[in-house]
């Protein structure tokens, strides 16, 4: 089965399992082969393929002459009692194969509190970047609200909508309706310990969108001293950034700290002590918390990201806009402040 083929008879079955999901566990009927290709945009032989698997496995019965319907002798626990909402919950732009421990954590956190509200998760992937289709096939999903758990370029579109919609960790467009660490505070406070440290040379890695949402704080804090930073240490290409962090060691140049908001495996320290164990003594590192289990005892200004309030904040926010609590809510956005260690 081809790429496409596979992804189309996905949409099928999850739209089918919805209605299963949203009959409350009595027999509802199923739209016919046509009604879902047409839907769908995909074969008749792609609807049947999907139907014929879920009457298999006693999702739907099939009445002949009438059509099929959902099977009320084969409820779940979700199925039956108490109607509850269905929340979906989009990594990123709803295509992510893989998650980092950074998105690992958060999303882990997100699943647990949503669960509890109480609430159905049901994890939405699109299969295209078109911005329309992909609008179509998250609204196709059938949803009582959507939680997008990173960057999500549908998010605004989406909304226009009338789907409550909720962004939870991603910082850079602040859009209404978002949870996410304040960072820029973290930093200006970041920047006012290396002053007091007298850490005024910064190497800053991966001066890119998102991971450089901390630099604008720090920058401020050095502003407010009179102090500059330099222009040349804020290395902007994150594939090159740890041989032109390796250059300046080598030319001599003294490093007071490096900020390091992007690698998670030890890279820096261990590029630090090749190059120059002495710089132990000297030189701190500027970093997520959870990112150095093996810190070599260089100095650490460094931050834990409390996954644990945000998801708990990304909730409550979803919770008042099912409940249609209009207090702000088109215009609140939730920051949470981050600890400096």
């Amino acid at each position: 089965m081809t790429t496409i083929g596979v992804a189309e008879y996905r949409k099928i079955r999850r739209h089918v399992m919805n209605l299963i999901l949203r009959s409350g566990g009595v027999s509802v009927q199923i739209p016919t082969i046509q009604e879902l290709s047409e839907k769908f945009g995909v074969s008749r032989t792609t609807v049947s393929k999907a139907l014929k698997e879920l009457t298999a496995e006693g999702h739907i019965i099939g009445k002949r002459g009438i059509g099929s319907f959902t099977n009320p002798a084969k409820p779940s626990p979700i199925t039956i009692g108490k109607k509850i909402p269905i929340i979906g919950v989009m990594v990123g732009d709803g295509r992510a194969v893989h998650l980092d421990q950074y998105i690992g954590s958060a999303l882990g956190e997100l699943l647990k509190q949503l669960v509890f509200l109480p609430a159905v998760v049901h994890l939405v992937a699109v299969w295209t970047s078109d911005l329309k289709e992909a609008v179509k096939e998250i609204l196709d999903e059938q949803l009582d609200a959507l939680v997008c758990c990173g960057f999500n370029p549908f998010i605004e579109e989406v909304r226009k909508t009338g789907l409550p919609t909720v962004s939870s960790l991603y910082v850079e467009r602040k859009l209404p309706g978002s949870v996410f660490f304040d960072y820029e505070d973290w930093g200006y406070r970041c920047g006012k310990q290396l002053l007091k440290e007298n850490r005024k040379n910064i190497v800053f890695l991966h001066d890119t969108e998102e991971w450089n949402v901390s630099f604008p704080g720090i920058r401020k804090a050095f502003a407010e001293a009179g102090v500059p930073l330099n222009e040349n240490f804020f290395l902007k290409n994150y594939r090159t950034s740890l041989n032109e962090l390796a250059n300046i060691i080598r030319y001599g140049i003294q490093v007071d700290a490096v900020c390091d908001t992007l690698l998670v495996n030890n890279e820096v320290v261990d590029l630090l002590m090749k190059l120059n164990p002495e710089l132990v003594k000297t030189c701190a590192i500027i970093h997520n918390a959870d990112s150095m289990p093996q810190n070599a005892g260089f100095h650490e200004i460094c931050y834990k990201p409390p996954f644990e309030k945000l998801a708990a904040e990304t909730a409550d926010l979803v919770k008042r806009q099912l409940n249609k609590d209009e207090s702000g809510m088109e215009i609140r956005k939730i920051f949470v402040p981050l600890l400096i260690r």
